[in-house]
């Protein structure tokens, strides 16, 4: 008998202390489809929408697309944004209600908006009522985002979530690919039982790579559990979202078996008693741009290109993409062969109004708050002019877990001078994907020093091409020293090893 599977996707990573709002126009850049819109532009894709749907086909389901709005991490979600999907999302459901076997939904887990800051968890809770309203009791299954903030509504609302396991997000797509094979296995063997543990400890995107401590090895306990004990369908080790200053923020533990619930506790007791162990480097030091002249004085030997890692404005983390705090000091020094990539619209049109080939002289970045520094006054030829659109090099490339495998920058500019090249965005792209680069000609292995706005989702396309890599302390709204950050609704949680709760620095 084949299956019908009723699926929608709801994926905004929400960082609260931004000013800006996120607004639906913000997820049109992205993904904002309907019905078999879904289908059609998530054929292929490398998404995680596609993972579902190419496992759908090979188990011969019957899909039933809903809605999907995906955006890039950004500030607050607009109510009038959640109002629109649970519109389209329970007037398509209701249609079909009668007939679907289950409902599959692709999450990220960490969405805020202006009323709500549990998204997800008040989605699963309403749409629970409904199916008990009309009589159904059927799975629902999601895939979500490593660092989702899981809330105890998300766990009590939801049949089964399956979480990324990697950090850069590789994986988003075989992901949704388990949660869709789990969600077939529930379909036939429906009797779940579900363990959560949330943590008292918000760790920075810094500390939750997973070729790293703490999360290498929690990883790796809780796959071997998954092998060892054939009841548990899965452990999910989520590393959390630090700049949501809500309840439920940080890092938490979710197990689903078929099994002793006893057992499972057990199980996330020892995963969080190894986290306690390893906490220290969950939260690792930063330097300062004098502290890496100093290091690479004494390293003559090391050759370019030098990374250095701009977390405070890590684009995948929220924050605008416009941050000047390492830019600015870097060209004080008279240092040559710099690529940086800075979010300015305003930039890009100025210099469409002066034309390739021609001299320009512009204030670029820091245009969306005070957070993230100064404007740098920046003086080169206009080298490059597109419409911003590229293909992903790499298919598996973090961003694909965000938008798919083509990715549309706005339109762009590519300023050069003896100092640095420079590409000027009109829509903020994490930097996930060395083809962001070289679709505009840059050849990121020719340079010096290369900025990355990232904490980690860029390590898979930088690092092999990095001969050494820096994090610097700088200013922004996504910096690793959490204490700076003026949480009011997480407790008495931890963001430091020091501190039980954010200060207003």
């Amino acid at each position: 008998m084949t299956n019908t599977i009723f699926v929608s996707g709801l994926f905004h990573e929400t960082h609260t202390f931004l000013r800006d709002k996120t607004e639906l126009a913000h997820f049109k850049e992205v993904s904002l489809y309907h019905g078999q819109e879904i289908l059609e532009h998530n054929q292929d894709n490398s998404s995680p929408m596609d993972g579902f749907l190419s496992y759908a086909r090979e188990k011969k389901w019957q899909v039933i697309p809903g809605v999907q709005l995906a955006a890039m991490p950004s500030g607050t979600v607009k109510e009038d944004v959640i109002t629109y999907f649970r519109k389209h999302f329970f007037s398509s459901l209701e249609k079909v209600c009668d007939s679907i076997d289950a409902v599959y939904l692709v999450l990220h887990g960490a969405m805020v908006s202006e009323n709500t800051p549990d998204v997800e968890g008040s989605l699963l809770e309403e749409l629970h009522h409904f199916l008990q309203r009309k009589g159904r009791d059927i799975p629902v299954v999601a895939v979500l985002d490593l660092h989702a903030n899981v809330s105890q509504k998300m766990m009590d609302y939801s049949t089964c979530m399956y979480a990324y396991r990697k950090n850069p997000h590789t994986d988003a797509r075989d992901a949704a690919i388990r949660a869709a094979q789990l969600l077939d296995h529930i379909l036939t063997h429906p009797d779940v039982r579900k363990v959560y543990h949330q943590s008292r400890h918000i760790i920075p995107p810094t500390g939750l790579g997973t070729a790293a401590e703490p999360m290498k090895s929690l990883l790796m306990h809780a796959a071997a559990i998954e092998a060892s004990d054939p009841d548990v369908l899965c452990i999910n080790v989520m590393g959390g979202y630090a700049y949501a200053d809500i309840p439920d923020c940080g890092f938490s533990l979710g197990c689903y078996t078929k099994g002793d619930t006893e057992k499972a506790r057990i199980y996330l007791a020892e995963l969080m008693a190894l986290l306690e162990e390893n906490l220290i480097s969950a939260y690792p030091p930063e330097n300062s741009l004098e502290e890496v002249w100093t290091i690479l004085r004494n390293e003559p030997d090391v050759t370019a290109p030098v990374l250095l890692i701009e977390a405070s404005d890590n684009i995948g983390g929220g924050t605008p993409g416009d941050g000047t705090g390492i830019l600015a000091p870097l060209l004080a020094t008279g240092r040559k062969g710099i690529i940086a990539v800075i979010n300015d619209a305003v930039a890009v049109q100025q210099c469409y109004g002066v034309g390739i080939g021609k001299e320009i002289t512009l204030a670029v970045g820091a245009k969306t708050d005070h957070f993230h520094g100064d404007p740098v006054q920046l003086q080169g030829s206009i080298r490059h002019l597109s419409d911003g659109r590229f293909e992903l090099e790499n298919k598996n490339s973090h961003l694909a877990s965000i938008s798919g495998a083509y990715v549309n920058m706005g339109s762009c500019a590519v300023i050069e001078n003896e100092q640095a090249i420079v590409l000027l965005t009109s829509h903020k792209t994490p930097p996930m994907d060395i083809g962001q680069l070289r679709s505009q000609g840059i050849q990121p292995e020719a340079a010096a020093f290369i900025i990355v706005k990232a904490a980690v989702s860029h390590k898979q396309a930088y690092d092999p091409i990095a001969k050494r890599s820096f994090y610097i302390d700088s200013p922004g709204l996504c910096t690793s020293y959490l204490e700076r950050l003026p949480y009011q609704h997480i407790g008495d949680k931890q963001v430091s090893l020091t501190t039980q709760k954010g200060i207003n620095a």
